[in-house]
């Protein structure tokens, strides 16, 4: 049965499902989560091993070398990258991004399995490795809590209470504590105190870790059960620590720990990291959400939380809001729900001023239908509203009501025909009902290589897709019948002898006419002039400037500040209060949040966290409001060139899509450290000069003074000291020496033995140290059995698929294009005289760009085979399918002239944008072609059938379009991410349409050999013809 009639027949059902869809939608609605940006899978897990006292080099060949080779075993591996530094070893395992999430977990356990495997070869003294999966967690909130005056050990007790609290509140899945300093019990005594007492320090080191140990001892037989056996000597307070009492191996007395050394407990010294908001020592605590939760909601819990429990904290404490991603979202979300809303009104305005009131509104009510029932398919499939979905309904808004608009304006041509309502609503469907389902398809295919390739920034965008798919299939389902129902019951029948009896006269039609027949009949130059047109917008195109993703526009920024490599960590904190300071005094600025010895955690998806250093700090700064934050990022530039010309500072904003660490990067691969230094060294000078660039930094930094013990063990062996003799007085000395836990209700704090501070930080003490031997109460000074020099090494060390690389890492000054600066950069590089078994490799926002892209296009011959079946599976025809598909090009004309225009770049948005335009452009040439089929079946001249048939989809074509164009203005507005995709689409549809109606017809005379002829009367239609029109746009 006919659609149109099922539903007609049915209307009080039709009533009730469209009231059902109101009410499902809208309850839809405010069941789908919320967030600021779609999320996408970080592949990556990291990969932590210390072997503390060990310098780079020994760190990467003993340790990242051996766990590397277990790794690269993984069949789904993509790369390893890693980085030794002294004591510590990091690797970053990447896994292929075919691998879907679900996936992962297995691939982390065989992660670990391959890591434990590696931990066997491992040598001694080495702690881990650790395999931290959760390296994409994404911190949706982070809070500070200071109080001025409060010290850590305060700060610490109330951070824990919070921890506890918050974890209660529903959709919380984890909490982390960012800032604490790690308590300590330091046993604090000078060489000289301990050799008056008669004393080695290994005496004292082995003494109190003898009595500080929790061992098993055993159980005994009582009756029918087995009774264990505890013998704890832990320290249960600080004066038992200090009433150690140690017998003189000298002397033979008992002398107490109390009479040489000092007991106290304080924090990590150096602290390891430090943590300030608002110029105020504070910890951070960081709140993970549960999947899909909805953020927005999540954050009025804690809010509600946090106010609980603030009036509890003690006097002077406060909260802090560090980052805030339920209001980042909230704001996003209204302000897109907005957009909707205007580009809403604007299409539905066009239909009305374009249909009249009636016919407008019939048209315009599927606009909030299909949305509704978008909204209600999203909560089913677990589609949240972030930038991209919401964007998507904008994009397709104008789309959704081009199956109306032809049911509607046909329904109206028949009734003025003299049909009756439900005949001309039968008839309208009957004709269009699979030829738009066909070009409604194919519009959804256009789309689809998003949803085919897997990469992260086609997981960012999928959504996209899937939002676009469901409302354009929703729209036709709601165009044949919901449609017909309106049209049947609302629609006037126009009285007879009116002068809608000619539906295509007037000067609007007899001008097309006229124009059509001059193109028809110049067909040669006609054909030459559209080759021309594309040949020209193929070369303005080049003139496109290209990037990958715009910043994003939130009102925050981050600020890098890097100091030579070795920097001690309270010089870094000292230089970052500067800083601080400069900020607070900012009007713009609503708070600055400093993070030194590391980098923030991931609070948003597309960043890239920074590893521990004592050298690095980073900033967080907030800002009122985001107009300001062009300006206030350059005065802060300007003001850390001046302020601290030696340091490497940096800032940037905050990233969208897929991250990248810097702009350009230039990797230099090769096995010897020395030769990659001085090949980066003259790569940097060769790129010195280019004004585009802001800082080329080297990531392996600066080489650092070490002062190198090299035991000659000859000498040793005759001294009777071995080398972890020697290595242990050296650590003891400069260090200091673990010795077992102090344990106080459920807090394990670390002891600590080590000499003063004049003592652990004077370097001449090395050369006149001694070493106690194991046997023997002689001491033998250093450098009996040592030589000791001071040398320049790396402290870092990086490698790529087990390789060292070095990488010269570039930002750009604001306007620069990483494109353009890199293709420059390729050809200057090749002036380099790299040495045999080196090379360059260059990574940065351009590469990312182009695997993105090369990921999109991959499945896009695919897509044209299945739109190529869809359209044979509609016409059964070569020519025909031919003619539509010659019209795609066609789009690129008004792309690059609007690009141009607007000044805006071609990105992997804009991509898309030339994507889904093609789709557009083939459903309206897909109504072409049905059209002039139709007309050709209904007349004896093929001319004038071909000449009305493209009269009749005249304002079918250009009512889509512009309600396509305009309903998109507000999505042209919104900002950098979505403009240039906008622009690409508004102005490629605009001029493809007003093409189209002159190629199609032209291709179509061409290929079917149709002659033209001058025309009677431009005015009036051709004689013999119907053109009733009603196609599929």
């Amino acid at each position: 049965m006919n659609a149109a009639v099922w539903a007609i027949q049915r209307g009080r059902l039709m009533g009730f499902l469209v009231a059902l869809i109101v009410f499902v939608g809208v309850f839809s609605y405010t069941q789908l989560g919320q967030l600021e940006d779609p999320e996408f899978t970080v592949r990556t897990a990291v990969v932590y091993t210390e072997y503390p006292g060990a310098r780079a080099v020994r760190v990467e060949q003993e340790v990242t070398e051996r766990i590397e080779l277990k790794i690269q075993q993984l069949g789904e591996l993509d790369q390893v990258q890693s980085h030794s530094r002294d004591g510590v070893s990091v690797i970053f395992v990447d896994i292929q991004e075919s691998h879907d999430p679900e996936s992962l977990r297995q691939i982390w356990d065989e992660l670990r399995h391959k890591v434990n495997e590696a931990a066997r070869e491992l040598p001694d003294g080495v702690r881990g490795p650790f395999v931290d999966d959760d390296y994409g967690d994404v911190f949706a909130l982070l809070i500070a809590l200071s109080g001025e005056g409060y010290g850590y050990d305060v700060l610490d007790r109330v951070t824990d209470n919070v921890r506890r609290e918050l974890l209660r509140v529903p959709g919380v899945a984890k909490v982390e504590l960012f800032g604490q300093q790690g308590e300590r019990v330091f046993v604090e005594t000078s060489r000289e105190k301990i050799a008056e007492m008669g004393l080695t320090p290994h005496q004292v080191v082995q003494a109190l870790n003898r009595q500080n140990v929790v061992e098993p001892a055993g159980f005994v037989e009582m009756g029918p059960r087995d009774v264990r056996i505890f013998a704890s000597g832990v320290f249960e307070s600080l004066e038992e620590i200090r009433s150690l009492s140690i017998r003189s191996p000298a002397t033979g007395n008992l002398v107490y720990l109390r009479d040489f050394a000092e007991v106290r407990r304080g924090f990590s010294d150096p602290p390891q990291a430090l943590l300030r908001h608002e110029g105020q020592d504070a910890l951070a605590i960081g709140i993970v959400p549960t999947q899909g939760v909805n953020v927005v909601d999540l954050g009025e819990r804690i809010s509600e939380s946090l106010a609980r429990i603030e009036p509890t904290l003690p006097v002077g404490m406060s909260f802090g809001i560090i980052a805030n991603q339920p209001r980042e979202v909230e704001a996003a979300v209204g302000e897109f729900m907005i957009n909707l809303v205007t580009a809403v009104v604007i299409v539905i305005a066009v239909l009305l001023i374009a249909l009249g009131l009636r016919t407008g509104l019939i048209v315009g009510a599927g606009v909030p239908f299909t949305i509704l029932a978008t909204f209600i398919v999203m909560w089913g499939t677990g589609i949240d509203l972030h930038r991209v979905s919401l964007g998507a309904l904008v994009i397709v808004l104008g789309m959704m009501v081009d199956n109306a608009i032809v049911v509607a304006e046909l329904t109206f041509v028949k009734m003025q025909r003299g049909m009756d309502r439900l005949q001309a609503a039968q008839e309208a469907v009957s004709e269009t009902a699979w030829p738009l389902f066909s070009a409604t398809l194919i519009a959804v295919l256009a789309f689809s290589p998003i949803a085919l390739t897997d990469t992260a920034t086609g997981e960012f965008t999928r959504s996209l897709f899937w939002v676009v798919g469901f409302s354009l299939l929703l729209s036709w389902v709601l165009a044949i019948t919901v449609t017909p129902v309106m049209c049947h019951r609302w629609l006037k029948s126009p009285a007879k002898g009116s002068e809608g009896d000619d539906p295509y006269g007037g000067r609007l039609y007899g001008g097309f006419r006229c124009l059509l027949g001059g193109v028809l009949h110049w067909r040669r130059v006609s054909l030459a002039g559209i080759v021309g047109l594309l040949v020209l917008s193929l070369i303005g195109f080049m003139l496109v400037p290209q990037i990958f993703f715009p910043p994003a526009q939130r009102a925050q920024f981050m600020v890098d500040y890097w100091l030579p490599e070795g920097s001690r960590i309270s010089q870094t904190s000292e230089d970052m209060a500067v800083i601080e300071g400069w900020l607070q005094g900012r009007d713009e600025v609503e708070s600055a949040t400093a993070f030194i010895g590391e980098g923030a955690p991931r609070f948003y998806l597309p960043m890239l966290p920074e590893h521990p250093n004592a050298a690095f700090g980073q900033i967080l700064v907030n800002l009122k409001a985001v107009d300001d934050l062009d300006a206030m990022m350059a005065a802060t530039r300007g003001f850390m060139d001046q302020r601290f010309p030696d340091a490497e500072p940096r800032v940037r904003p905050m990233q969208l899509g897929d991250p990248v660490r810097y702009p350009i990067e230039m990797r230099i691969i090769g096995p010897e450290r020395d030769t990659l230094r001085a090949v980066a060294e003259q790569g940097r000078a060769l790129l010195a000069g280019d004004p585009r660039l802001d800082h080329v930094r080297l990531d392996w930094r600066d080489r650092t003074p070490q002062i190198q013990v090299d035991v000659d063990q000859e000498r040793a062996r005759r001294a009777n000291v071995s080398s972890a003799a020697i290595s242990e007085a050296l650590a003891t000395a400069f260090a200091g020496q673990p010795i077992g836990v102090y344990i106080e209700d459920d807090k394990r704090i670390p002891i600590k033995w080590r000499f003063p501070l004049e003592d652990r930080t004077d370097p001449t003490q090395v050369e006149t140290m001694v070493i106690w031997p194991e046997q023997g109460h002689r001491p033998v000074p250093l450098l009996q059995v040592a030589d000791v020099s001071v040398v320049w090494d790396d402290a870092s060390i990086w490698r790529m698929d087990r390789e060292r690389s070095v990488t010269l890492q570039m930002d750009l000054v604001p306007g620069a294009i990483a494109h353009e600066v890199l293709r420059d950069l390729r050809q200057r590089a090749g002036d380099l005289d790299l040495p045999s078994g080196y090379r360059i490799e260059w990574d940065g926002e351009p590469v990312k760009s182009l695997e993105a892209q090369r990921g999109v296009l991959q499945p896009v011959p695919v897509v044209l085979g299945l739109m190529a079946l869809v359209l044979m599976a509609q016409f059964n025809s070569y020519r025909r399918s031919l003619i539509i598909l010659l019209t795609v090009p066609l789009g690129v004309v008004g792309v690059s002239a609007g690009l141009l225009l607007f000044k805006q770049p071609f990105g992997f948005m804009a991509l898309l944008g030339v994507m889904s335009l093609s789709g557009m452009i083939i459903k309206n040439a897909i109504v072409m072609v049905e059209q002039l089929d139709l007309e050709m079946e209904r007349s004896d001249d093929a001319y004038a059938a071909l000449v009305e048939a493209a009269v009749s989809r005249v304002r079918p074509v250009l009512l889509a379009a512009a309600t396509t164009v305009l309903g998109m203005l507000p999505l042209a507005l919104s900002g950098p991410f979505w403009a240039p995709m906008a622009i690409a689409i508004m102005f490629g549809l605009a001029l493809a349409s007003l093409l189209t109606l002159l190629a199609v017809p032209l291709f179509y005379a061409v290929l079917f050999g149709i002659s033209s002829r001058p025309l009677p009367n431009p005015l009036t239609p051709y004689p013999g013809t119907r053109g009733d029109g009603g196609r599929p746009t």
